[in-house]
């Protein structure tokens, strides 16, 4: 998520409102990864809060120069021109942020207020619409999530064993050398597959290939 510690000390003070220290931040992180596309976005965000609009566009551009085929970057610039008043150009910036990423359920959903505030309703009801399918698909991948931490949360859960005799001990010991490689292999897959289906969750660039996994039942093609 961060470049470097400076990047994230920065984010911390931005969180904590103070925006010209933030700011200041965002420049020194920049200075050890001056081609990263998150620190120009941050130091961006940064000057919308000051209200530094040439600042602010310059490095939200850069950001997107950068990285020119991620959603988020016109969505965030289209974010910054609704706050200066550019509602055209904000409308502009959302509509090409769902067009590569068709399955970003906040854009689209911004996208359908500010069409409702220039008056086109049907095109507004359109993206809510696929904004609330958006939302309850991504309710049922938290839920699978949950499902997944449950059940490797009872996998590696220890287990009382209770023993008579010596002779019960090497016993269930002899049994329990077999068990532990079936269930070591267990709790591998079952931790892999939570893993997996975090990861693929949390990156937007992988979302809409998850959301074609969840449609296909869970099968993969």
């Amino acid at each position: 998520m961060f470049a470097n510690s400076t990047h994230e000390a920065a984010h911390k003070l931005l969180n904590d409102g103070k925006v010209i220290e933030a700011i200041e931040a965002y420049s020194k992180a920049m200075e050890i990864n001056p081609d990263n596309p998150d620190i120009y976005s941050d130091r961006g965000v940064a000057h919308l809060h000051n209200m530094d609009k040439q600042n602010c566009f310059a490095d939200l551009n850069k950001a997107m120069e950068l990285q020119p085929d991620y959603s988020y970057r016109y969505a965030a610039r289209a974010f910054a021109k609704k706050n200066f008043g550019d509602l055209t150009g904000a409308i502009l910036d959302y509509e090409k942020a769902v067009e590569l990423d068709p399955e970003d359920a906040v854009a689209q959903n911004n996208l359908g207020l500010l069409l409702e505030q220039q008056g086109y309703k049907k095109s507004a009801e359109e993206r809510y619409a696929r904004a609330d399918k958006l939302s309850e698909q991504e309710d049922h991948l938290l839920e699978v999530i949950d499902d997944l931490d449950q059940e490797k949360a009872k996998v590696e859960a220890p287990v009382e064993v209770k023993t008579d005799s010596i002779e019960s001990i090497k016993s269930e010991e002899a049994d329990e050398q077999g068990q532990e490689i079936e269930t070591e292999n267990d709790q591998e897959d079952s931790s892999n597959n939570s893993g997996e289906f975090k990861k693929i969750f949390t990156k937007k660039s992988q979302f809409q290939e998850f959301i074609r996994f969840i449609k296909n039942g869970f099968k993969i093609k």
